[in-house]
C-alpha cells in the first residue's frame, strides 16, 4: 500500500497516483514526492526545522550507515556526538591532524591531539592556536615556521598587529622602517617582531624596544647586517607560548598589573623588558612582585626608604639588617643608611 493505493506493479504511473513518483535514467533511481511537500520514513514525528520541500527527508527512528559517509554542507546536532575508544577524528584533506581518546594504557587513558610532520612535504607543525576567530581565520601567521616540538600558543585578542613586505634599513641598526605611513601608530613596546625575509636581513625573532613614529621602531638589537630592502616582517602583540623545552612569557612595557588581566589572581607571571636587563614579575600574596637580572644587590622602591625614614642616595653606604627568619631557615633583611 503506497498513500491507500495498492501497488500492483512497478509502474511509474501507479506510484505517481499515490503522489510519488519513481523513476530511473541509468544511473540513479529518483524517488520524489509533490512540489513542496517533504519526505518522510517512520511515523513517530514530523519535521522540527520547517522542510517545505520535495528535496528534504525526515528519518523518525534510528538510521544506520554501513559505510562511508558525506555531508557537503553545515551539520547541526541538538543532542550529545560520540567517539568510541581509539577512534579518531580527522581534520584536513590527508587527516593531517588528529584528536583521539587512547586507552591503550588502561591506567591513564588520555585525550590526544596529533600530527604527522611527514605529511604535506614536513610543513604540518604540531601546534594548537588559541585565540579570536577574525584575526586567525585564513590568516598566515607567521609564528610557527620553524616549529618541530609540539606548542601551545594562545593570541592576545588583538591578534597579528601588521604584516610588511617594504620593511628597509640604511645600514646594521636596529630600526626598522617602512614607507607605509601610519604602519607603527599602534605599536607598543614588547611587540613581538619576526623578520623572516629581506636582503642583510638576519631572520629571526626580536620585540620592540621603542616606537619612534608611524613609519619606524627600534627593536632590542640589531636585525639587519647592512642595508634592508624589502624586509618581510611580522609584528604580535602579546603571545605566548608551551613548549615541551620552554615557556614563552608575555613581554610588558611596564610593570604588569591586575587591569592587564581578565583574571586577578595569584600565579600570573610576565617579563618586563624596559629595565637594562629585564624583570621577572610574578604575582603572589595579592600582590606583584619581580626579580632583577642585575650584578650586585637591587632592591624594589618601596625599600629605597629606610626604616628611619632616610632616602637612599647615589654613593651612600648601606647596611643590612635582618628582620625576619624564614621557616626554611631563609632569612630576610632590610636596608638601614650608614656602614660599618
Amino acid at each position: 500500500m503506497l498513500g491507500g493505493t495498492a501497488i500492483q506493479a512497478s509502474t511509474q504511473e501507479q506510484l505517481r497516483a499515490a503522489g510519488m513518483t519513481v523513476t530511473n535514467d541509468g544511473t540513479k533511481t529518483t524517488f520524489l514526492g509533490k512540489t513542496g511537500d517533504y519526505t518522510r520514513i517512520g511515523d513517530a514525528n514530523t519535521t522540527s526545522h520547517s522542510f517545505a520541500s520535495e528535496d528534504d527527508l525526515v528519518v523518525t527512528g534510528k538510521l544506520e550507515v554501513n559505510s562511508v559517509a558525506w555531508f557537503d554542507e553545515n551539520v547541526t546536532f541538538t543532542f550529545k556526538t560520540t567517539h568510541r575508544d581509539d577512534i579518531k577524528s580527522g581534520f584536513g584533506a590527508s587527516d593531517d591532524a588528529i584528536m583521539i581518546y587512547e586507552t591503550a594504557d588502561i591506567n591513564a587513558r588520555v585525550m590526544m591531539f596529533m600530527m604527522d610532520e611527514s605529511d604535506d612535504s614536513g610543513d604540518n607543525v604540531p601546534a594548537w592556536v588559541f585565540g579570536e576567530e577574525t584575526n586567525l581565520t585564513n590568516a598566515d601567521l607567521g609564528l610557527l615556521d620553524e616549529v618541530v616540538q609540539p606548542h601551545l600558543v594562545v593570541v592576545e585578542n588583538a591578534g597579528k598587529f601588521v604584516n610588511i613586505t617594504n620593511a628597509t634599513s640604511v645600514g646594521a641598526s636596529i630600526t626598522l622602517t617602512t614607507a607605509t605611513g601610519n604602519t607603527f601608530d599602534d605599536a607598543i613596546v614588547g611587540d613581538l617582531v619576526r623578520v623572516t625575509a629581506g636582503t642583510n636581513a638576519t631572520v629571526g625573532w626580536y620585540f620592540i624596544d621603542a616606537a619612534t613614529d608611524g613609519t619606524n621602531i627600534d627593536l632590542d638589537r640589531n636585525w639587519c647586517t647592512g642595508a634592508v630592502t624589502g624586509g618581510n616582517v611580522q609584528i604580535w602583540h602579546k603571545v605566548v607560548m608551551m613548549t615541551p623545552k620552554a615557556i614563552y612569557l608575555p613581554i610588558y612595557d611596564a610593570a604588569p598589573a591586575d587591569s592587564d588581566l581578565d583574571i586577578d589572581r595569584d600565579g600570573a607571571m610576565a617579563l618586563e623588558v624596559t629595565q637594562a636587563n629585564g624583570r621577572l614579575y610574578w604575582r603572589a600574596n595579592n600582590g606583584w612582585h619581580y626579580v632583577d637580572a642585575t650584578a650586585g644587590l637591587s632592591l624594589p622602591a618601596d625599600e629605597r626608604v629606610d626604616t628611619n625614614g632616610h632616602e637612599f642616595q647615589l654613593g651612600e653606604t648601606v647596611k643590612l639588617v635582618i628582620d625576619r627568619i624564614n621557616d626554611d631557615g631563609s632569612f630576610h633583611a632590610m636596608p638601614v643608611f650608614g656602614g660599618v
